[in-house]
């Protein structure tokens, strides 16, 4: 599960996440993301205009809360931004201690800053390339806390297709890479006073936003069978420290439902049973 921190209160999300571990029967990882001071977040009450450290401090308040409402009977807690007194935060999830907790890392801060609140983190192809990567987990894995509660596990999200051909790949995956989805990426990121002609992925999450498909290509696994093998393997021999690859099949959601739905099963059949030594990939 993931969600956008600054868009929920803590107790919001923490019976949401609750809730859905229980649906689950205690198979839910929840993952935070987001910034304070993020234009989404402004129509709930949110400030415009928050100082880095001060959403990052905001994330860890709100994640010490949601922590509390899963194993406290009733909440106690005086904090910076929020405060309960007394209250007690139902339903509460399957899993004990708690959830597993990660958060979605795009900036390089963010990997060892994840790692020293004891949580798991997930990074992306999307704001971070693969040389970059290697040294986001070896950051992670250096400043782990000793014996942490909560799994600290490092996962790689990857956009990926697979097609019978590369041809045939790269044709449906051009639908999700638009020029006129290039201009409108560098006017949100002039909007955000993110400067477009950063090359060095440092944007994080909208830097993606400004690539052309020749560049989606080099950093994406959209191929045929023994191309995705081949990439998925190489990926592993990089990051040995990943714990887990999680697939994203359409970005920008344009390829068709049964399109996708044969890429999976491609990739169910043919490329996982050859990825003995790779992590599960879901």
């Amino acid at each position: 599960m993931a969600a956008q921190a600054p868009l929920h209160h803590p107790f919001h999300m923490a019976t949401q996440a609750a809730t859905c571990d229980i649906l689950t029967n205690g198979r839910l990882d929840l993952c935070l993301g987001g910034r304070w001071g993020a234009p989404a977040g402004v129509p709930l009450g949110n400030p415009s205009e928050v100082l880095g450290q001060e959403s990052r401090d905001r994330v860890a308040e709100a994640i010490e809360l949601i922590k509390l409402a899963w194993t406290e009977e009733a909440v106690n807690f005086q904090g910076e931004y929020w405060s309960a007194e007394n209250l007690a935060v139902l339903p509460k999830p399957v899993q004990q201690p708690h959830v597993p907790v990660q958060l979605a890392a795009n900036s390089n801060d963010t990997f060892p800053y994840a790692a020293k609140l004891g949580l798991g983190v997930i990074g992306t192809h999307l704001s971070q390339p693969d040389f970059r990567l290697v040294d986001r987990l070896a950051e992670f894995e250096a400043s782990k806390i000793p014996d942490a509660p909560n799994p600290q596990n490092a996962y790689v999200m990857v956009s990926l297709f697979v097609a019978e051909t590369r041809e045939e790949a790269h044709r449906l995956t051009n639908q999700n890479w638009l020029e006129s989805d290039l201009q409108d990426g560098l006017a949100l990121m002039k909007r955000m006073g993110v400067d477009p002609s950063r090359t060095d992925f440092a944007t994080g999450a909208v830097g993606w936003q400004t690539w052309d498909f020749e560049r989606a290509k080099e950093v994406c696994i959209y191929d045929d069978v023994s191309g995705c093998i081949e990439r998925l393997q190489e990926l592993q021999e990089r990051m040995p420290t990943m714990y887990e690859c999680i697939l994203e099949f359409n970005r920008r959601a344009r390829i068709s439902s049964e399109r996708v739905q044969e890429s999976m099963r491609l990739f169910a059949e043919k490329v996982m049973p050859a990825l003995e030594a790779v992590p599960s990939a879901r």
